[in-house]
């Protein structure tokens, strides 16, 4: 055992000496966090503070103005005069703001000597955001759904509890229902809930030669000063992502044909029924609908005979769709939305929505929420009348792609006669 000894020892030596080379590596540097801020004692400020911050760079959200609106909502609100803090650990309020240098006054006054290193919390604001106002534009609705991308952006950013101002009514109404003693809750539970909001956005769009001029304040609500202003000029939304927001109130009566509207004529692409503009026969006091004329014939046709309107809509502020409909017979009905994938616009779902229809003009209203996946579509539905593939069974009703609303012969046999709409609208509840 003895000889094995020596090449033990220089085997120890040879690792000793390897462990010795290696250079102690360094913890990577901490990612600048929008839970608090470094920077350097400046010196004194009256009763406080002054103290240089060091400033993250947000960076950019390319192609996404609503993201990049978000972005510089956070840059631009991190440090507010009035905000209650805390340096290295010890409470403070902020006093003047100016770029990237602070003023704080700590609730226990201590000395802290020019360049003392410090550490500010950023603590969670509470933002109202305001309806923003149109103020030149054809889509009037832009607005409300820049309103809504921008408070999901703030809320997923994580900085900000954010209130909907638009929403007070409905509060308001919450909390009348609770004084009246029809809720469980006791009225004492409810009120004096609202959050004080730190920050108020508002702001205008104005719609100049296809691109969007944004201006937007932000305004420190306790001192009512507007701490900044946001102003950019852009697309808003890509081409080909310009949508129709409108309440789509058709009613037919327009001498203007919608060109939407895909007219289907018998002996063309769909011999066993037509549609055409009814100009004698409307519901209420119209005088004009559109009438589906059909003859359905178990085992010689597809057998959906329907009205088809293509337009490219957005539908995630509306709750449903209502119309007006009669039938010759007593007839088993259908709307179908049809959505489409986000980065792929051949990718389509059809959502069924399901009514009966009579002699009698009768309104309709179907919730989107109530709508189901239409199965014969993703077998072969997609590709026989869209050119499409299906999709992933997702609603997505800011992605609509055609409304179409009819008659299917497997829900109502051999059947001949004729089907009329009347007074389209999406509605919200």
């Amino acid at each position: 055992m003895k000889p094995v000894l020596p090449f033990l020892a220089a085997a120890l030596a040879l690792l000793a000496c390897s462990c010795a080379a290696v250079a102690p590596t360094k913890a990577p540097p901490e990612p600048a966090s929008l839970l608090y801020l470094d920077g350097t004692v400046q010196g004194p400020a009256g009763n406080g503070l002054a103290l240089a911050m060091k400033l993250p760079d947000m960076g950019r959200t390319p192609g996404s103005p609503v993201g990049e609106i978000a972005q510089a909502l956070v840059q631009k609100s991190l440090i507010i005069e009035g905000m209650k803090t805390d340096v290295n650990g010890k409470p403070a309020t902020v006093g003047e703001v100016r770029g990237a240098t602070v003023t704080v006054a700590l609730d226990k006054p201590e000395p802290m000597p020019a360049g003392t290193p410090v550490r500010l919390t950023i603590p969670k604001k509470t933002i109202a955001i305001v309806d923003f106002e149109v103020i030149r534009g054809r889509e009037k609705e832009q607005g409300r759904v820049t309103l809504e991308g921008l408070t999901t952006a703030l809320i997923d950013s994580g900085q900000f509890n954010v209130v909907e101002r638009t929403k007070l009514k409905a509060v308001m109404n919450e909390i009348t229902l609770s004084q009246s003693g029809l809720t469980r809750e006791k009225p004492g539970d409810v009120l004096g809930k609202l959050m004080m909001a730190d920050l108020l956005l508002t702001g205008t769009l104005a719609e100049i030669a296809g691109e969007w001029d944004i201006h937007l304040r932000l305004v420190n609500v306790r001192t009512s000063q507007a701490m900044s202003a946001i102003h950019l000029k852009t697309a808003l939304f890509k081409a080909s992502e310009i949508r129709d927001s409108g309440p789509f109130d058709e009613t037919f009566e327009s001498p203007v044909h919608d060109p939407s509207w895909i007219m289907v004529t018998t002996g063309r692409t769909a011999p066993f029924f037509r549609t055409e503009l009814d100009r004698a026969e409307g519901s209420a006091d119209s005088r004009r609908s559109m009438r589906i004329d059909y003859r359905l014939v178990p085992g010689k046709n597809p057998g959906w005979a329907r009205i088809d309107n293509r337009k490219k809509r957005d539908l995630s502020l509306y709750d449903g769709i209502e119309f007006d409909a009669r039938a010759t017979e007593t007839v088993h009905a259908q709307v179908m939305v049809m959505t489409s994938l986000p980065d792929d616009p051949n990718r389509v779902d059809a959502w069924a929505g399901f009514f009966e229809a009579g002699p009698s003009w009768e309104k309709i209203r179907i919730p989107f929420a109530q709508m189901v996946v239409a199965r014969g579509w993703i077998k072969e539905g997609a590709a026989a009348r869209y050119g499409a593939k299906p999709g992933d069974q997702v609603l997505r009703l800011e992605r609509v792609e055609g409304v179409q609303i009819g008659i299917h012969q497997r829900k109502n046999g051999d059947i001949a006669g004729s089907l009329w709409i009347d007074g389209i609208r999406f509605y919200r509840d």
